[in-house]
């Protein structure tokens, strides 16, 4: 799943993804500066686990992409959590919830 997000207007740093649509990783690419894409990556237990990329269309330094505060786009109130490092400055860091993907 692709999520475009949306910027808080009261504060930039607040990001929530719009979880009603259904376009394509290039359409939002094209479309959105900011955006996540679902990742699913085996842990150490042989089990899936749901991750979350974070893409940006104008290039981000580390410590921009360190300032947003990703809501996800699952429960819609938690906080995602930066879990993995950025792959460059257009594929920042990897994020999981830490409620709706905590280890069971």
């Amino acid at each position: 799943m692709n999520y475009p997000l949306r910027i808080n207007k009261y504060n930039w740093r607040s990001l929530e993804p719009q979880t009603n649509v259904h376009y394509t990783e290039d359409y939002i690419a094209d479309h959105y500066d900011l955006y996540l894409t679902s990742e699913y990556i085996p842990d150490d237990d042989g089990n899936t686990r749901r991750y979350y990329r974070l893409h940006a269309n104008k290039a981000h330094s580390i410590e921009m992409a360190l300032a947003y505060d990703v809501k996800c786009p699952r429960c819609g109130r938690n906080v995602l959590k930066q879990v993995g490092r950025c792959r460059d400055y257009h594929t920042l860091g990897l994020y999981e919830c830490p409620v709706c993907d905590r280890k069971k």
